[in-house]
């Protein structure tokens, strides 16, 4: 798996997730396993987005990502600015 990240700034977290629930099968049509999604204690108006990937449609998933299609749905969810994105491999995870 391949993990990419997003750093997602918003205006209203209640609109913002309406429009990322509403494009989940679009999502996963293009290779997406799932996300988690984290926002700034300090500010409530930055989210940190990581999506995980299946390693053999990273290059489809990319293109979605990338394409006009989900630039209108950013539109639409009032992402006004993402100022990071890039990709991540897990390299440790421990329970406790």
């Amino acid at each position: 798996m391949v993990y990419l990240y997003a750093e997602h700034v918003i205006e209203d977290y209640e609109t913002w997730e309406t429009h990322h629930e509403e494009n989940a099968d679009a999502r996963a049509a293009h290779g997406s396993l799932g996300t988690q999604v984290f926002r700034k204690r300090a500010d409530p108006t930055t989210l940190l987005v990581i999506q995980e990937i299946e390693d053999d449609r990273l290059e489809e998933a990319l293109a979605y990502f990338e394409s006009a299609e989900f630039q209108a749905v950013l539109d639409a969810a009032g992402v006004v600015d993402v100022p990071e994105s890039g990709l991540l491999d897990r390299v440790h995870e421990q329970d406790v």
